[in-house]
């Protein structure tokens, strides 16, 4: 069975930086891929991306989702290679033409998209909920909307196999759901909230047995430090972010 795009446990750089600063990283990271506009640019981001994930001994081939996403990406360069058109003709086959800039657009398109979703998949695969929870709550995020957060990640996965289970098991009694697709859906789900709802009795009644929120404050059993990796990368973030303006601003689209 292939992992799921959940944390992976490590001991890469990359898991050991702070959640925050991995999330500047993310979101700086995503702007400058929409703010630069060579296609060399973008696939040399979206390469050092991809060998993030064995340095940081993550299962890139093996994850879930990987085919789509990477059939999407190569559609996305098929139709910009096919239907933009300018620059020096490289294939003219009857009416099917590419052309220089068409495939320059192409590669711009699918490795911007490659590398908007890795980078995502790299924060996600190598921080931990609790960490980025605890992170946001240290520098003033109220602890109700932390916990709200970490009940919220951990109980994806475990919705995700109960789904798993009711499919299962309807499918050993006969159902069948090529036919009447809205009222097998309706049977799918109607478990599934069912349980739900279960889940989130049973969290508040051991909520209430804790006195959750009596307090206006809170201790932490384990705390995020800011460590001088952390202050390295923001360092290497700004000067990449300085190198990316400098380029716009010295070659302006």
């Amino acid at each position: 069975m292939k992992p799921r795009i959940t944390y992976q446990p490590g001991r890469s750089l990359l898991h050991r930086l702070h959640p925050l600063v991995k999330g500047a990283w993310l979101i700086c990271g995503t702007v400058l891929l929409f703010a630069l506009d060579s296609p060399w640019w973008v696939l040399g981001c979206t390469a050092a991306l991809l060998a993030a994930f064995p340095l940081s001994r993550l299962p890139l081939l093996r994850l879930r989702g990987l085919r789509p996403l990477a059939v999407t990406a190569l559609l996305l360069g098929v139709l910009q290679a096919l239907f933009v058109r300018g620059g020096r003709l490289l294939l003219k086959l009857g009416p099917v033409t590419i052309t220089q800039t068409g495939v320059e657009m192409g590669i711009y398109v699918a490795g911007r998209f490659l590398a908007v979703v890795l980078l995502s998949y790299l924060y996600v695969l190598t921080t931990e909920p609790n960490e980025l929870a605890y992170a946001l709550m240290q520098v003033g995020l109220p602890y109700r909307y932390g916990f709200a957060l970490i009940t919220a990640l951990r109980l994806v996965p475990i919705f995700e196999r109960e789904a798993q289970i009711v499919y299962e098991a309807q499918l050993a009694r006969g159902v069948r759901y090529n036919r009447h697709i809205l009222r097998r859906a309706r049977q799918f789900f109607f478990p599934l909230l069912a349980s739900a709802l279960g889940k989130a009795d049973s969290l508040a009644v051991s909520m209430e047995g804790r006195c959750f929120g009596r307090y206006p404050t809170r201790t932490f059993l384990r705390e995020v430090h800011f460590a001088r990796r952390d202050g390295i990368a923001l360092v290497a973030l700004g000067v990449g972010v300085l190198v990316v303006v400098g380029l716009a601003l010295w070659h302006p689209a």
